[in-house]
């Protein structure tokens, strides 16, 4: 049985001592919250980074970024953006100076005055400061401010292309038939629908059920645990592929509707979804608050390796902490290959005789690599769209590990 005396030592006799085993265990508790909050580097400076840049219609806050840092997706931290102000940050129009105090208290900061002068965006009150002039005035609203990535790049898949459920085109609205004999509709052709009910409203978009995503991370199924009314666990949701659309004219179990716009054929067993409303997203470049560990899912039809502004799916969402405007690295898996320095012991042909260890290893290992940054623009439950936004030697393929960006 274990004893006071086993357990408590005495105090020891000199009165310093005490103090000094204070002291070091403070020291050793400062040491262990250091390294456990992982404290973020400083924000580094581009060698060649200009005193200040004049924003002109066609730039983008990435573009701008990318003259003053090394990391253009720390853009926010430059501004002295708080958290509210990055998911509703201050505009910026053609005409604007951008400056660049590298002297400033806190480290290096962008504003719209020059440094010394006050002011500026990270105020977190006032619109910045609009140069004079007739023309920057006319342009002075929300839809003239630059964005952080073009919108060409990526309209196609905001309002044309979507992430759906597994389970969510079962209960979709569905084309049965034509008005008249026709195999494939137009616009301006009239068609019959089913499923619609009074709340989905009267404008909808019409889509065609596309190719499967398959989650990387989960395990497929065996081949013997098939089953055809059983959902593969693999399959977390489908891409669907945007057709057109269509005015509801007369409700009812059975619909009649109204093709007002079609950019494909249309044909019976295409599903209808409810318009969405039309938003302005504030796509703001930021690293996740939380650690995402994800991975690339599909490319682009027709290709094998996703370059500069090429579109991928990721295999995590909003249930996993993703948000539109987080940016992630993309890494290379690691590579084993044959050594070709490698030359088999000449004794390991002959029979009898013991294996010589060689002096160079049958393989090497390239170790994983990081390749890039991908832009997150649109996130759905369970997968979200990201573009990659720059890349070296190496493209994105499909399996890549993306991670919070260092």
């Amino acid at each position: 049985m274990l004893t006071n005396r086993t357990i408590f030592s005495p105090m020891p006799k000199h009165p310093l001592r005490p103090l000094r085993f204070f002291t070091a265990l403070l020291v050793g508790v400062a040491a262990m919250v250091s390294v456990a909050q992982d404290p973020t580097p400083p924000i580094q400076i581009q060698a060649n980074a200009p005193d200040s840049h004049i924003v002109v219609k066609g730039d983008t806050l990435w573009d701008i970024s990318g003259k003053f840092l090394k990391q253009p997706w720390r853009w926010p931290e430059i501004w002295r953006l708080n958290r509210d102000q990055i998911k509703n940050p201050h505009w910026i129009y053609p005409g604007q100076i951008v400056y660049l105090d590298r002297n400033a208290l806190g480290g290096p900061r962008l504003s719209l005055t020059p440094p010394g002068g006050g002011g500026g965006i990270s105020n977190g009150e006032d619109r910045p400061t609009i140069r004079i002039g007739p023309q920057i005035r006319a342009e002075a609203r929300e839809a003239a401010a630059i964005p952080s990535i073009l919108p060409s790049d990526i309209e196609p898949f905001l309002l044309r292309n979507m992430v759906v459920g597994a389970e969510t085109l079962d209960d979709a609205p569905q084309i049965v038939k034509s008005v008249g004999e026709r195999v494939s509709f137009a616009t301006k052709d009239a068609i019959y629908v089913v499923g619609v009910r009074p709340e989905m409203g009267r404008v909808f978009q019409m889509f065609r059920k596309g190719r499967e995503l398959r989650d990387p991370s989960i395990p497929g199924r065996p081949w013997y645990r098939w089953r055809h009314n059983e959902v593969d666990p693999q399959i977390i949701g489908y891409e669907a592929t945007y057709l057109g659309d269509a005015t509801l004219q007369r409700a009812g179990p059975v619909a009649r509707f109204e093709i007002v716009r079609a950019i494909q054929e249309i044909q019976v067993g295409d599903y209808l979804i409810p318009a969405p409303p039309a938003e302005t997203m504030a796509y703001v470049p930021r690293a996740p608050e939380q650690a995402i560990e994800a991975q690339v899912m599909t490319l682009p039809r027709g290709i094998s390796e996703a370059g500069k502004t090429s579109v991928i799916t990721l295999n995590r969402g909003k249930v996993h902490g993703l948000e539109v405007g987080h940016v992630l690295a993309a890494y290379k898996p690691s590579e084993t290959f044959a050594n070709p320095r490698y030359k088999e012991p000449f004794l390991n042909y002959v029979p009898g005789w013991p294996k010589q260890t060689a002096s160079e290893s049958q393989t090497l290992e390239i170790p994983e690599e990081r390749i890039g940054l991908v832009f997150v623009f649109r996130v759905f439950d369970n997968i979200s769209y990201g573009m990659v936004m720059n890349t070296g030697v190496d493209n994105v393929g499909v399996g890549y590990s993306l991670r919070n960006p260092k």
